[in-house]
């Protein structure tokens, strides 16, 4: 049983419009952890570019593989649950990027107190 070009397509569709708005809602909040974490602007605004380029190769790779898949279903149900599939995964990557600049972000306040705490201030 292969895939149908109508399924394929509309998995496709839908995975690039998903993939599109988180990755508008990831560089708006990456943007603001980043800034508060480097400070200069134009580090943090190069560096939130790169990290939501990576994202959206992943989950752009990560939705051929799955637009592709043949879960044994048909029709509707196929569609549903390889777009299931894929909301699971991404949204994993997506909380895992989110952890890692809030992670970032704990790590230099600590660093910062700390360094105040030195200076005694």
């Amino acid at each position: 049983m292969g895939v149908s070009t109508a399924s394929f397509v509309t998995t496709v569709v839908v995975g690039i419009v998903i993939t599109l708005v988180v990755g508008v809602l990831l560089r708006r909040i990456g943007r603001d952890f980043l800034a508060e974490v480097y400070g200069d602007r134009s580090f943090s605004t190069s560096l939130n570019y790169l990290l939501v380029t990576l994202y959206h190769l992943f989950a752009l790779g990560l939705l051929t593989l799955v637009a592709g898949a043949d879960v044994g279903l048909t029709g509707v149900q196929q569609i549903v649950v390889r777009i299931g599939i894929f909301l699971l995964v991404l949204g994993g990557v997506y909380g895992l990027a989110v952890l890692a600049l809030e992670r970032a972000r704990s790590r230099r306040r600590e660093e910062s107190l700390e360094d105040d705490f030195r200076r005694g201030r």
